[in-house]
């Protein structure tokens, strides 16, 4: 039986799906202000943090604030997180991202083309890069381990 249901869930949807190791070199966003951008130009030669959210997101709701804490805390050490909307109107992201006091940089992924190729499938989504580009971490919320791999990225 559980054979069946497994082939039964693959053949609905198709093999899982692949999870980004590396920040892809012609994945683009779109940033509300200046238009769309290849994140992995703009981020290169730093560490980033990508919140991967979304309004209907509940979840984000509660993970939201302890992002903004980390922006804050690392800021000056050169941390560069981004909000990745997902699949939302810039209005509806930019008007959230207010409301729920997101004071860092928010870029939106519209068609949810950029989400899909970094292996955020769930919400809320971590994905914390190097300054090589490189995905070094994943996770649901700030936790210990995610503040242990930025601050050993950053003293690098």
């Amino acid at each position: 039986m559980k054979y069946v249901l497994m082939l039964a869930l693959l053949a609905c949807g198709g093999a899982p799906p692949k999870t980004a190791h590396q920040l892809p070199s012609d994945a683009r966003l779109v940033d509300r202000d200046s238009g769309s951008f290849v994140a992995a130009e703009r981020y290169r030669g730093k560490v980033v943090v990508l919140d991967f959210w979304a309004t209907w997101c509940k979840e984000c709701r509660q993970t939201i604030p302890q992002v903004a804490r980390l922006a804050e805390a690392f800021a000056q050490d050169g941390l560069v997180v981004v909000g990745v909307n997902e699949g939302e109107p810039a209005a509806d992201a930019t008007t959230s991202a207010r409301d729920l006091g997101i004071a860092y940089p928010i870029a939106l992924d519209p068609e949810l083309v950029f989400a899909d190729r970094m292996g955020a499938q769930s919400l809320p989504m971590l994905v914390v890069i190097d300054r090589s580009g490189a995905v070094v971490h994943r996770a649901r919320r700030v936790d210990r381990e995610t503040l242990a791999v930025i601050r050993k990225l950053l003293k690098n």
